[in-house]
């Protein structure tokens, strides 16, 4: 039975993921910060699901993640980083390095960390990938064409974990290990944008099937999943 851990999961995009492989019957290793949800994600769905409860921001997390996967896994087929966080706080005036900080925590160290845990068990799946959820706010040649926003943080923190991808996939690759950026799409989710257009069950059931097609002719790059273009970093 195929595995995937999904960070991120107890809302959002996240949540849907896990209800589409809970669908589909894969081993489930939904990662959530409150164990109340943890245990409410166990007791929704038929499917093997083992919650591992941490925050990806500390380092706690690799010791949280590391019980579950030697208690339960042999193998990981798909680590998908979805956790993240938003603060829409706009123009220089208003962004504090305190901001760039808290989210350079989520979505770049916090990529590393669990990639960085999950490795063992990745070397040990047939065809393991890593997908890291980015954004189209994180592409620099968005901005440079005077579509970014004056939100400094959320952009920089997601160019970062852009960069944080590529390096990863210049080293995994070696081992047989893709590594990916994906753009969901224009998710209509709490925090999305103003021109949100895309439900997030739909995107979730597209980025499962597109990981179903990941293999070693996949280019590294930043994929935008529903158009199914890739956008410039």
């Amino acid at each position: 039975m195929p595995s995937v851990l999904i960070t991120g999961a107890s809302r959002g995009f996240g949540r849907e993921l896990f209800e589409i492989y809970a669908q589909r019957r894969w081993t489930i290793f939904p990662l959530v910060r409150n164990p109340v949800v943890a245990s409410q994600l166990q007791a929704s769905t038929e499917a093997t699901c083992h919650p591992i409860v941490a925050d990806v921001a500390a380092p706690r997390a690799e010791h949280e993640i590391s019980r579950i996967l030697e208690s339960y896994c042999n193998s990981l087929d798909v680590l998908i980083n979805n956790a993240g966080n938003v603060k829409k706080l706009r123009g220089l005036g208003q962004t504090y390095p305190e901001d760039l900080e808290d989210l350079f925590r989520v979505h770049c160290s916090g990529v590393l960390r669990c990639t960085k845990t999950a490795l063992p068990y990745l070397k040990k799946s047939e065809k393991p990938a890593v997908v890291n959820i980015s954004s189209r706010f994180g592409s620099i040649a968005r901005v440079m064409s005077g579509k970014g926003s004056t939100i400094y943080s959320y952009p920089i923190a997601k160019c970062a974990q852009n960069m944080l991808t590529a390096c990863l996939d210049q080293e995994l690759r070696k081992q047989g290990i893709r590594v990916l950026a994906v753009h969901p799409g224009r998710l209509k989710t709490e925090v999305g944008a103003p021109d949100a257009d895309t439900d997030p069950r739909d995107a979730a059931t597209a980025l499962a099937d597109w990981i179903d097609q990941v293999d070693g002719e996949t280019l590294c790059g930043f994929h935008d999943i529903m158009s199914g273009r890739l956008i410039d970093w």
